[in-house]
C-alpha cells in the first residue's frame, strides 16, 4: 500500500516547481503569392549613405581563433569589431549600410527577386551569402528558408537573436543545415562556441524593398508603387552593451551590441520617377 501512494506524493511536489510551458509564438502569414503590383505605376529610390564627421577609434579584440581549444597567449590574434562602419576615408562612403522601406502595402509591392540567403562559417568569420554578395547583411522573404554550413574542419554553432531565436550546431564541414524564419524583423547571427567577433545580421520581411550601399556608398530600390513611405538607414551599433567572460580563462566568451543606428526620411515616390537622397551618419547618431 506504501508504494501506491509514495509515488503521486513524490509528483506532487515536483509539478508545483515546474515552470508552465509558454506556447509557441504564433506565426505571422506568409507574404502574398499573388499581389496587385503595376510596374507602369511605380518608381525608384537611389541615394547615398556618407559618414558625417570623426570615424570611431576601437581598438581590436585579442583572443584565440578558437576559443574553446585555445587558451594560450601565444595562440591568441586580433579581432576587429564587426560593427565598425567600413567607411572609405577619401570619399566618405559607407558600405553595407541597410536601406529600406517602411509602410509598404505587401499586395502591391514588386514580387520578391533577392536570391536566398546562405550563411558560412569560414576564414575564421561569419559571412552572410547571397547571389554574388558575401558580407555581413542579408534578406529573407517571410516564411523561406535560412541555410548554414561551416567550411571549417571544426565544430560551429549558430546562435540566432532578435526576430528568431534559435542555435544550430554545426558538428561536420559542409553539412547544411536550415531554419525558416516566420518573423517579421532583424536576426542577428553570432557564434554558440565563443568565437565573439563573429556578427552577421539578416532582415526578414514581406516586401523586398531593401538593398545594400556598394563600396561608392550607393543604393538603389528599384519599383517602388508610386507613394509616401519612411525610408530608412541602418547601421548596427559598435558600442558595447555586455560583455561576458569564460570562468575559466576569463576569456570573452560573448558580446552584445548597443541598439543599432536607423536614420528615416520621410519620402514620396511618384510614378515613373527617381527620387534621390542622401543619409549622413555620425558618431552620435549610435546609442552608447
Amino acid at each position: 500500500m506504501q508504494g501506491r501512494t509514495l509515488l503521486p506524493l513524490l509528483l506532487v511536489p515536483f509539478l508545483a516547481t515546474c515552470d508552465p510551458v509558454a506556447p509557441p509564438p504564433e506565426e505571422e502569414p506568409a507574404p502574398p503569392a499573388a499581389n496587385a503590383f503595376d510596374e507602369a505605376a511605380s518608381g525608384t529610390v537611389t541615394g547615398h549613405v556618407l559618414w558625417k564627421g570623426e570615424l570611431p577609434q576601437v581598438p581590436p579584440y585579442r583572443a584565440p581563433a578558437n576559443p574553446v581549444a585555445e587558451q594560450h597567449d601565444n595562440a591568441k590574434r586580433l579581432w576587429a569589431n564587426p560593427n565598425l562602419p567600413a567607411v572609405e576615408p577619401k570619399t566618405c562612403s559607407v558600405k553595407d549600410a541597410v536601406v529600406f522601406l517602411r509602410g509598404v502595402e505587401e499586395t502591391k509591392a514588386r514580387p520578391w527577386d533577392h536570391p536566398p540567403v546562405r550563411v558560412e562559417f569560414r576564414d575564421d568569420e561569419l559571412f552572410v551569402v547571397q547571389g554574388g554578395y558575401a558580407g555581413r547583411r542579408g534578406f529573407v522573404r517571410r516564411g523561406d528558408v535560412l541555410t548554414v554550413a561551416s567550411k571549417r574542419q571544426a565544430f560551429e554553432a549558430l546562435q540566432a537573436r532578435g526576430a528568431a531565436f534559435f542555435n544550430l550546431t554545426l558538428p561536420d564541414a559542409d553539412q547544411a543545415r536550415s531554419r525558416r524564419l516566420d518573423h517579421t524583423g532583424v536576426v542577428e547571427l553570432s557564434s554558440g562556441v565563443g568565437r565573439f567577433w563573429m556578427r552577421a545580421h539578416v532582415f526578414v520581411a514581406g516586401h523586398p524593398h531593401f538593398a545594400r550601399t556598394d563600396a561608392a556608398g550607393r543604393f538603389t530600390l528599384p519599383k517602388v508603387p508610386a507613394g509616401k513611405y519612411q525610408l530608412v538607414c541602418w547601421h548596427p551599433n559598435w558600442h558595447e552593451d555586455v560583455r561576458e567572460h569564460d570562468a575559466d580563462s576569463y576569456c570573452i566568451s560573448r558580446l552584445t551590441f548597443r541598439p543599432a543606428a536607423e536614420l528615416v526620411q520621410e519620402i514620396e515616390v511618384r510614378r515613373g520617377e527617381t527620387c534621390d537622397t542622401t543619409f549622413r551618419l555620425s558618431v552620435q547618431d549610435f546609442p552608447r
